[in-house]
């Protein structure tokens, strides 16, 4: 299953990959497999990329670093599709979320800015879709609208 969803973040902004090798690369990890690393500057904004709602949010942390004891530093937001999916945002900047839990969002509504927190090594936007089939957490592969 392939679904579309607009990049989460404004148009204007050059869109560059980063692919992770090693223990960190998604392919590792079921729940992480497709997800897609954006690399841009701290402070750019993040856009809703599907409409949903804000099921969980944390912006407390401004630590980071290429170590896998920096997983629980990490600044996100997660939206909830109607069709059951979810969208993880990954490595906002701390106290740069402005949606909450129980937010309702439109394709294209502001979530936040890109800083640094977590398990990386340079500025980039960790976006990843999924589903829970069987109580177990499986990425999904996304097109992008052009």
């Amino acid at each position: 299953m392939q679904l579309k969803y607009r990049l989460p973040f404004p148009k204007r902004i050059k869109k560059k990959l980063a692919k992770p090798k090693g223990l960190y690369a998604h392919e590792n990890y079921p729940e992480s497999r497709y997800a897609i690393d954006f690399v841009m500057p701290v402070g750019t904004p993040i856009l809703a990329a599907r409409a949903g709602k804000v099921v969980r949010v944390k912006d407390n942390s401004d630590k980071w670093g290429v170590d896998f004891q920096y997983e629980d530093k990490v600044n996100y937001v997660v939206i909830k599709h109607r069709n059951g999916t979810f969208a993880e945002y990954l490595h906002f900047r701390k106290k740069q979320i402005v949606v909450k839990i129980g937010d309702k969002v439109k394709t294209g509504d502001l979530l936040g800015y890109s800083g640094l927190s977590g398990c990386m090594d340079k500025p980039h936007l960790h976006f990843n879709v999924l589903k829970i089939r069987n109580g177990k957490v499986i990425s999904i592969q996304v097109k992008f609208k052009k």
